[in-house]
C-alpha cells in the first residue's frame, strides 16, 4: 500500500505517514504468516480475527489513499482495531486450554499489545494511547485470572506499572506535540503575514536579512537590490530613503536648536529625543556609560541647566521654539 503518496503539510502528520507506511505492511505481514501457517498457533480462531485484521488494515490504508480519512485518524484505526482484535486472541487462548503453548502465546500477543500501545505514542494519538494501555492491562489480568498461571502473578504489578508508565509519558508526548504543532503553525501564519506587509517572498526576505546583516558596498547591495522584483525593490528603496531624509531634517534642527553643542554631543540628544533610555544609547552610540554620562552632563551645563531640571523636558522646549 503506497501510503507515503499523499502529501501531508504539518511535520507532526509527516512523522505519522512515514511511521504507517512501515506499521502496515507488517501487520499485513504479520496477518498472512498466520493466515498461511507460516508462523503463530494454528486455531481456527485466530484465522478468523487475522482476516478481519487483514481486511481492516486494507481497508483504513486506502481510505486515507483515497483521501477519506485523515492520517490521524487512518493511524488511530489502525492501532485501535490491532488492540482490540489481539486482545481478543489473547483472552480466548486463556478460555481454551486445547490452544497448544497457552502461555507462550498468551506472552507473543501480550508483547504485540506492548508493541502496538508503542506505535499509538509515536504517532501522537493522544486519547487512542489511553485506550490500548486499558486494553493491555486488562487483558492481561483476564488472562491471569483464568489461567491460574504463577509466572503471570508473579509478574502483575511489574506489568502494570510499565503500560501505566507508557500512557503517561504518551499522554504528554502527545500533548507537547500538539502544542508545538500549534506554535509552529503560528510562527508560519507570522511569518506569510510578514512577507506580506513587506510584499516579499522567502527568498527575498532572506535576501533583505543579507542586506540588514552588515554594511555592503555599492556594488554588493546592487547586486542583492537587484534580485528582488520591481516593486518590493521600489518600496525597500523609497522607504530608507524617506528614513534617510527624516533623519537629515531631524539633525539639522538639532544642529540649529543646539549651535554650542558638539556634533556626538548632538547625536546623544537626537536620541534622547527619541525616547531612548542610558542603555540603548550606549549600544547603539557604541560608547560606555561614562562616555555618554560625561557627555550629558556637558550638554546640561552648556544649557545652563539645574540639577532639578529635567533634560529631556528641556531639550523638547529647545526645539519647539526653534519651529
Amino acid at each position: 500500500m503506497n501510503i507515503i503518496k499523499v502529501k501531508e503539510k504539518s511535520l507532526l502528520n509527516q512523522r505519522r505517514q512515514r511511521l504507517a507506511v512501515w506499521y502496515v505492511p507488517i501487520l499485513v505481514l504479520g496477518a498472512l504468516s498466520d493466515l498461511l501457517e507460516l508462523s503463530g498457533s494454528f486455531d481456527i480462531f485466530y484465522k478468523f480475527t487475522n482476516s478481519i485484521l487483514l481486511l481492516l488494515t486494507l481497508l483504513w490504508s486506502t481510505c486515507y489513499i483515497v483521501k477519506k480519512m485523515s492520517i490521524l485518524r487512518t493511524v488511530s484505526l489502525l492501532s485501535s482495531t490491532t488492540q482490540v482484535l489481539i486482545s481478543i486472541d489473547t483472552v480466548y487462548c486463556a478460555f481454551t486450554p486445547a490452544v497448544p503453548h497457552t502461555q507462550m502465546v498468551i506472552l507473543v500477543n501480550i508483547l504485540i499489545l506492548t508493541a502496538n500501545t508503542m506505535f499509538s505514542v509515536a504517532t501522537y494519538q493522544g486519547i487512542t494511547i489511553l485506550t490500548n494501555v486499558v486494553i493491555s492491562i486488562v487483558t492481561f489480568f483476564v488472562c491471569m485470572l483464568f489461567t491460574n498461571g504463577h509466572d503471570f502473578q508473579q509478574y502483575a504489578v511489574m506489568v502494570l506499572l510499565v503500560f501505566a508508565y507508557i500512557g503517561i509519558l504518551g499522554l504528554h508526548i502527545a500533548r507537547i506535540s500538539e502544542q508545538l504543532q500549534d506554535e509552529n503553525e503560528t510562527i508560519k501564519q507570522e511569518e506569510e503575514e510578514l512577507m506580506h506587509v513587506l510584499r516579499l517572498n522567502k527568498e527575498q526576505l532572506k535576501l533583505y536579512i543579507e542586506l540588514a546583516k552588515k554594511e555592503q558596498s555599492e556594488d554588493e547591495t546592487l547586486l542583492i537590490l537587484n534580485k528582488f522584483s520591481e516593486k518590493p525593490q521600489k518600496y525597500v528603496v523609497d522607504n530608507v530613503m524617506k528614513y534617510v531624509k527624516a533623519q537629515a531634517t531631524t539633525s539639522k534642527q538639532i544642529e540649529e536648536s543646539f549651535p554650542e553643542l558638539s556634533a556626538s554631543e548632538r547625536d546623544i540628544v537626537q536620541l534622547i529625543l527619541r525616547g531612548y533610555k542610558l542603555g540603548s544609547i550606549c549600544t547603539m552610540l557604541n560608547k560606555s556609560e561614562s562616555n555618554i554620562n560625561t557627555q550629558r552632563a556637558n550638554i546640561r551645563r552648556k544649557l545652563r541647566l539645574q540639577s532639578a531640571d529635567n533634560l529631556n523636558d528641556a531639550l523638547q522646549k529647545r526645539m519647539m521654539k526653534i519651529e
